[in-house]
């Protein structure tokens, strides 16, 4: 009895030896597969965020009173439309006046007519300084009232271009308190209301959706393989969300060294605005070289 429990002993021995070596084997074969998978496979799937191109709060270049804003949350705005506007009555005033003062020639058509007669004058007189008719005294004062009448039409002329450009001047004082929207976008949150005073505070926020940023992190190690131009699969983590390829942009030249990753910006075009901004998602990078 003690010859057959020695023998059981030492086969169970044997069999536990051997499975522990099985199970090792197995262990680094399985390690070493995942390790050539995660360097092989480029379809991995990574998380990511949609996020606004750009966000802009859109203020005023000067402090004053909020005559009207023309934007309300939710609305989509055309870079250049005019979203807000400061009260800014003696400013246009301003501009009537200098507008007016302007268009005005009067004074050079009086200083060309008194031109015009002088040298008319210096004409008639000319034969009779040739025969001694008119002193040399004389002569020269129609000469010098000929050259000072021009002279005073090019004055004329210099002053109406200076009061031209007063009212450039005058008309851009005013349009610094008309705000206008400097991106394509939405408004997505008004920060003042008309009859407020604003300075060096925002008026109104205005995020650019097309395109789109997808942001995502990824390890340190598929640093060399994420190239700019390759091209993703995203999904936003929203039911019903269709498949979108998204074009890598940028690619962080620094990482982050506490959680050994970096970053990776993509540019998803979004015409129509049907992709929702500011959701979470999940993207995969298409094997194959960049575009």
């Amino acid at each position: 009895m003690r010859t057959n429990i020695k023998l059981n002993n030492g086969l169970a021995n044997t069999l536990r030896d051997t499975f522990l070596a099985l199970l090792i084997a197995n262990g680094a074969w399985a390690a070493e597969s995942s390790s050539v998978a995660t360097e092989t496979n480029a379809k991995t799937e990574f998380d990511c965020v949609i996020e606004p191109s750009e966000i802009v709060d859109a203020g005023s270049a000067v402090p004053g009173l909020i005559d009207a804003i023309y934007a309300l949350r939710n609305d989509f705005v055309e870079k250049g439309t005019v979203i807000a506007e400061l009260e800014s009555s003696v400013e246009k005033a301003t501009v009537a006046l200098n507008k007016e003062r302007a268009g005005l020639n009067t004074s050079i058509q009086l200083r060309k007519e008194n031109a015009a007669f002088a040298l008319r004058t210096q004409e008639r007189n000319k034969p009779l300084s040739a025969k001694s008719n008119i002193s040399e005294h004389g002569m020269d004062k129609y000469d010098t009232d000929t050259r000072i009448a021009k002279l005073q039409v090019r004055q004329e002329e210099e002053n109406q271009r200076m009061a031209e450009l007063e009212y450039l001047r005058a008309e851009a004082i005013q349009q610094r308190r008309v705000i206008k929207s400097p991106i394509d976008g939405v408004v997505v949150e008004r920060f003042k209301y008309a009859g407020e005073y604003v300075e060096n505070s925002p008026i109104i926020r205005i995020a650019q959706i097309n395109p789109l940023h997808v942001k995502v992190l990824i390890p340190l190690e598929l640093r060399d393989r994420i190239k700019q131009g390759m091209q993703a699969e995203v999904v936003a983590d929203v039911p019903g969300s269709k498949t979108h390829i998204a074009k890598v942009d940028s690619v962080d030249r620094v990482a982050d060294a506490a959680s050994g990753t970096y970053g990776v910006r993509l540019i998803l075009s979004n015409e129509g605005h049907k992709i929702p901004a500011g959701v979470r998602c999940h993207l995969t990078f298409q094997p194959g070289k960049p575009d």
